[in-house]
Protein backbone atom coordinates (compact mmCIF):
# COMPACT_ATOMS: atom_id res chain seq x y z
CA UNK A 1 0.00 0.00 0.00
CA UNK A 2 1.22 3.24 -0.79
CA UNK A 3 0.12 7.15 -0.38
CA UNK A 4 -2.14 7.75 -4.15
CA UNK A 5 -5.15 10.10 -4.95
CA UNK A 6 -7.59 9.21 -7.48
CA UNK A 7 -6.82 10.73 -11.05
CA UNK A 8 -8.68 12.19 -13.73
CA UNK A 9 -7.14 9.76 -16.32
CA UNK A 10 -7.70 6.05 -14.73
CA UNK A 11 -9.49 3.41 -15.99
CA UNK A 12 -12.36 2.92 -13.28
CA UNK A 13 -14.19 0.12 -13.35
CA UNK A 14 -16.35 -2.38 -9.86
CA UNK A 15 -14.56 -5.72 -8.97
CA UNK A 16 -16.54 -7.72 -6.47
CA UNK A 17 -18.45 -4.88 -5.98
CA UNK A 18 -15.03 -2.61 -4.85
CA UNK A 19 -14.67 0.65 -6.69
CA UNK A 20 -11.10 0.56 -8.29
CA UNK A 21 -8.84 3.14 -10.23
CA UNK A 22 -5.82 2.29 -11.98
CA UNK A 23 -3.45 5.07 -12.74
CA UNK A 24 -2.07 5.05 -16.73
CA UNK A 25 1.59 5.57 -14.94
CA UNK A 26 1.25 2.42 -13.30
CA UNK A 27 0.80 0.97 -16.52
CA UNK A 28 3.59 3.02 -17.91
CA UNK A 29 6.05 1.97 -15.10
CA UNK A 30 5.67 -1.69 -15.34
CA UNK A 31 6.10 -1.44 -18.99
CA UNK A 32 9.42 0.65 -18.13
CA UNK A 33 10.56 -2.54 -15.66
CA UNK A 34 9.39 -4.92 -17.98
CA UNK A 35 11.72 -3.79 -20.46
CA UNK A 36 14.56 -3.38 -18.40
CA UNK A 37 14.31 -7.09 -17.17
CA UNK A 38 14.33 -8.55 -20.07
CA UNK A 39 16.60 -6.38 -22.19
CA UNK A 40 18.89 -9.39 -22.83
CA UNK A 41 15.95 -11.35 -24.47
CA UNK A 42 16.49 -11.54 -28.51
CA UNK A 43 12.50 -10.59 -28.04
CA UNK A 44 12.21 -8.27 -25.35
CA UNK A 45 8.63 -7.08 -26.28
CA UNK A 46 6.87 -10.14 -25.43
CA UNK A 47 8.00 -11.14 -21.98
CA UNK A 48 7.59 -7.45 -21.23
CA UNK A 49 3.95 -7.45 -22.17
CA UNK A 50 3.69 -9.98 -19.83
CA UNK A 51 5.36 -8.44 -17.16
CA UNK A 52 2.72 -6.24 -17.34
CA UNK A 53 -0.19 -8.05 -17.85
CA UNK A 54 0.32 -10.26 -14.92
CA UNK A 55 2.33 -7.60 -12.68
CA UNK A 56 -1.10 -5.33 -12.83
CA UNK A 57 -3.28 -8.85 -12.36
CA UNK A 58 -0.80 -9.29 -9.15
CA UNK A 59 -1.00 -5.79 -7.51
CA UNK A 60 -5.08 -6.14 -8.15
CA UNK A 61 -5.35 -8.91 -6.15
CA UNK A 62 -3.43 -7.96 -3.89
CA UNK A 63 -5.44 -4.92 -2.68
CA UNK A 64 -8.56 -7.12 -3.51
CA UNK A 65 -7.02 -9.35 -0.65
CA UNK A 66 -6.97 -5.44 1.82
CA UNK A 67 -10.48 -4.59 0.28
CA UNK A 68 -12.78 -7.93 0.88
CA UNK A 69 -11.50 -8.61 4.04
CA UNK A 70 -11.78 -4.74 5.22
CA UNK A 71 -15.60 -4.88 4.20
CA UNK A 72 -16.29 -8.10 5.78
CA UNK A 73 -14.77 -6.69 9.21
CA UNK A 74 -15.82 -3.36 8.56
CA UNK A 75 -19.26 -3.57 6.61
CA UNK A 76 -18.14 -0.57 4.73
CA UNK A 77 -17.11 -1.00 1.01
CA UNK A 78 -13.52 0.01 0.61
CA UNK A 79 -12.12 1.95 -2.88
CA UNK A 80 -8.92 0.47 -4.64
CA UNK A 81 -6.59 3.01 -6.49
CA UNK A 82 -3.43 0.90 -7.97
CA UNK A 83 -0.62 3.59 -8.97
CA UNK A 84 3.39 3.96 -9.34
CA UNK A 85 4.43 0.58 -8.32
CA UNK A 86 1.70 -0.28 -6.05
CA UNK A 87 -1.70 0.46 -4.46
CA UNK A 88 -3.85 1.78 -1.70
CA UNK A 89 -6.90 0.58 -0.31
CA UNK A 90 -9.10 3.68 0.98
CA UNK A 91 -11.14 2.44 3.94
CA UNK A 92 -13.38 5.18 5.64
CA UNK A 93 -13.26 3.62 9.23
CA UNK A 94 -10.76 2.05 10.98
CA UNK A 95 -10.37 -2.18 11.97
CA UNK A 96 -12.33 -2.70 14.79
CA UNK A 97 -9.06 -4.21 16.45
CA UNK A 98 -5.46 -4.35 16.08
CA UNK A 99 -5.67 -8.06 15.38
CA UNK A 100 -8.47 -7.36 12.68
CA UNK A 101 -5.93 -4.77 11.21
CA UNK A 102 -3.30 -7.40 11.38
CA UNK A 103 -5.61 -9.81 9.29
CA UNK A 104 -6.56 -7.18 6.94
CA UNK A 105 -2.99 -6.11 6.10
CA UNK A 106 -1.91 -9.85 5.54
CA UNK A 107 -4.84 -10.91 3.32
CA UNK A 108 -3.17 -8.42 0.74
CA UNK A 109 -0.07 -10.52 0.67
CA UNK A 110 -1.99 -13.94 0.90
CA UNK A 111 -4.32 -12.74 -2.04
CA UNK A 112 -0.93 -12.97 -4.34
CA UNK A 113 0.05 -16.37 -3.66
CA UNK A 114 -3.52 -17.95 -4.32
CA UNK A 115 -2.91 -15.80 -7.72
CA UNK A 116 0.20 -17.64 -8.28
CA UNK A 117 -1.70 -21.32 -6.89
CA UNK A 118 -4.29 -20.83 -9.32
CA UNK A 119 -1.82 -20.04 -12.40
CA UNK A 120 -0.45 -23.22 -11.44
CA UNK A 121 -3.81 -24.95 -11.40
CA UNK A 122 -4.13 -23.92 -14.96
CA UNK A 123 -0.54 -24.60 -16.29
CA UNK A 124 -1.38 -28.41 -14.62
CA UNK A 125 -4.76 -28.94 -16.55
CA UNK A 126 -2.90 -27.84 -19.43
CA UNK A 127 0.28 -30.03 -19.17
CA UNK A 128 -1.87 -33.02 -17.48
CA UNK A 129 -0.43 -32.69 -13.75
CA UNK A 130 -1.41 -30.65 -11.32
CA UNK A 131 0.99 -31.53 -8.45
CA UNK A 132 3.78 -31.17 -11.01
CA UNK A 133 2.52 -27.39 -11.72
CA UNK A 134 2.08 -26.67 -8.26
CA UNK A 135 5.56 -27.86 -7.46
CA UNK A 136 6.80 -25.56 -10.51
CA UNK A 137 4.84 -22.65 -8.58
CA UNK A 138 6.86 -22.85 -5.50
CA UNK A 139 10.09 -23.58 -6.45
CA UNK A 140 10.97 -22.35 -9.65
CA UNK A 141 11.43 -18.68 -8.43
CA UNK A 142 14.16 -20.06 -6.42
CA UNK A 143 15.96 -21.32 -9.61
CA UNK A 144 17.25 -17.25 -9.34
CA UNK A 145 19.47 -18.23 -6.28
CA UNK A 146 22.27 -20.73 -7.89
CA UNK A 147 22.39 -23.92 -6.67
CA UNK A 148 18.66 -24.48 -6.68
CA UNK A 149 16.77 -26.70 -8.94
CA UNK A 150 13.50 -28.18 -10.21
CA UNK A 151 12.82 -31.70 -8.48
CA UNK A 152 13.08 -34.07 -11.12
CA UNK A 153 9.14 -35.13 -11.59
CA UNK A 154 8.27 -31.55 -11.94
CA UNK A 155 10.95 -30.63 -14.43
CA UNK A 156 10.15 -33.52 -16.62
CA UNK A 157 6.79 -33.36 -16.61
CA UNK A 158 7.24 -29.18 -18.18
CA UNK A 159 9.26 -30.73 -20.35
CA UNK A 160 7.43 -33.75 -21.62
CA UNK A 161 4.81 -30.62 -22.12
CA UNK A 162 6.86 -28.54 -24.37
CA UNK A 163 8.15 -30.94 -26.08
CA UNK A 164 4.69 -32.57 -26.99
CA UNK A 165 3.45 -28.80 -28.01
CA UNK A 166 1.21 -28.58 -25.01
CA UNK A 167 3.01 -25.92 -23.18
CA UNK A 168 4.84 -23.58 -25.88
CA UNK A 169 7.73 -21.34 -25.75
CA UNK A 170 4.96 -18.67 -24.72
CA UNK A 171 2.46 -20.52 -22.21
CA UNK A 172 6.27 -21.64 -20.72
CA UNK A 173 7.49 -17.64 -20.59
CA UNK A 174 3.69 -17.13 -18.75
CA UNK A 175 4.19 -19.45 -16.68
CA UNK A 176 7.14 -18.62 -15.59
CA UNK A 177 7.35 -14.89 -15.13
CA UNK A 178 3.51 -15.43 -13.34
CA UNK A 179 5.55 -17.43 -10.70
CA UNK A 180 7.91 -15.08 -10.61
CA UNK A 181 6.02 -12.12 -9.96
CA UNK A 182 3.37 -13.95 -7.72
CA UNK A 183 6.09 -15.27 -5.47
CA UNK A 184 9.06 -12.19 -5.33
CA UNK A 185 7.14 -9.50 -5.11
CA UNK A 186 4.80 -11.09 -2.27
CA UNK A 187 7.64 -12.56 -0.53
CA UNK A 188 9.43 -8.97 -1.37
CA UNK A 189 6.48 -6.91 -0.06
CA UNK A 190 6.41 -9.09 3.37
CA UNK A 191 9.93 -7.69 4.50
CA UNK A 192 9.54 -5.80 7.73
CA UNK A 193 9.92 -2.34 6.13
CA UNK A 194 6.97 0.63 6.10
CA UNK A 195 5.38 1.07 3.48
CA UNK A 196 5.85 -2.40 2.68
CA UNK A 197 2.98 -5.20 4.49
CA UNK A 198 5.67 -6.73 6.42
CA UNK A 199 6.19 -3.15 7.66
CA UNK A 200 2.45 -2.64 8.53
CA UNK A 201 2.29 -6.22 10.08
CA UNK A 202 5.82 -5.50 12.57
CA UNK A 203 4.43 -1.85 13.50
CA UNK A 204 0.55 -3.50 14.03
CA UNK A 205 1.72 -6.56 15.85
CA UNK A 206 4.58 -4.83 18.21
CA UNK A 207 2.61 -1.33 18.65
CA UNK A 208 6.24 0.07 18.30
CA UNK A 209 6.31 2.77 15.78
CA UNK A 210 10.61 3.11 17.33
CA UNK A 211 11.27 -0.54 16.61
CA UNK A 212 9.72 -1.01 13.50
CA UNK A 213 11.94 2.11 12.01
CA UNK A 214 14.59 0.83 13.63
CA UNK A 215 14.69 -2.35 11.90
CA UNK A 216 12.92 -1.24 8.57
CA UNK A 217 16.26 1.37 8.58
CA UNK A 218 18.67 -1.41 8.76
CA UNK A 219 16.67 -3.73 6.76
CA UNK A 220 16.57 -1.25 4.01
CA UNK A 221 19.88 -0.08 3.94
CA UNK A 222 21.04 -3.82 3.47
CA UNK A 223 18.94 -4.69 0.82
CA UNK A 224 19.79 -1.40 -0.93
CA UNK A 225 23.24 -2.19 -0.81
CA UNK A 226 22.54 -5.63 -2.22
CA UNK A 227 20.42 -4.65 -5.15
CA UNK A 228 23.02 -2.16 -5.72
CA UNK A 229 25.86 -4.30 -6.11
CA UNK A 230 23.74 -6.42 -8.53
CA UNK A 231 23.37 -3.66 -10.98
CA UNK A 232 19.58 -2.78 -10.00
CA UNK A 233 20.02 1.24 -9.58
CA UNK A 234 15.74 1.69 -9.61
CA UNK A 235 15.84 -1.27 -6.48
CA UNK A 236 18.28 0.11 -4.50
CA UNK A 237 16.58 4.07 -5.42
CA UNK A 238 13.83 2.72 -3.89
CA UNK A 239 14.92 1.00 -0.91
CA UNK A 240 16.72 4.26 -0.28
CA UNK A 241 13.47 6.18 -0.38
CA UNK A 242 12.01 3.65 2.34
CA UNK A 243 15.45 4.14 4.49
CA UNK A 244 14.41 7.33 4.75
CA UNK A 245 10.75 6.89 5.42
CA UNK A 246 11.70 4.57 8.29
CA UNK A 247 14.32 6.82 9.83
CA UNK A 248 12.26 9.46 9.68
CA UNK A 249 8.98 6.92 11.97
CA UNK A 250 12.34 6.35 13.92
CA UNK A 251 13.17 9.87 14.81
Amino acid sequence: MNNVTPSRGGLRFTVFGIPTEINPFSWLILGILGLMMFSSYPTPLQPALIFVVVGMLTLLAHELGHALTARAFTKVTPMIIIANLGGVTYTPVRMPTRAKHFLMVLAGPMAGFALGGLIAVIMGVQIGSISSALLCYMIDPLQFIPGIELPDAAAWAVYRAIESGALGHFGFLFYSISFMICFWWTVFNLLPIIPMDGGQLLLTASNNPRLTGGIGLALSALVGIWFLTGGSVFMALMMGYFAWINWQILK
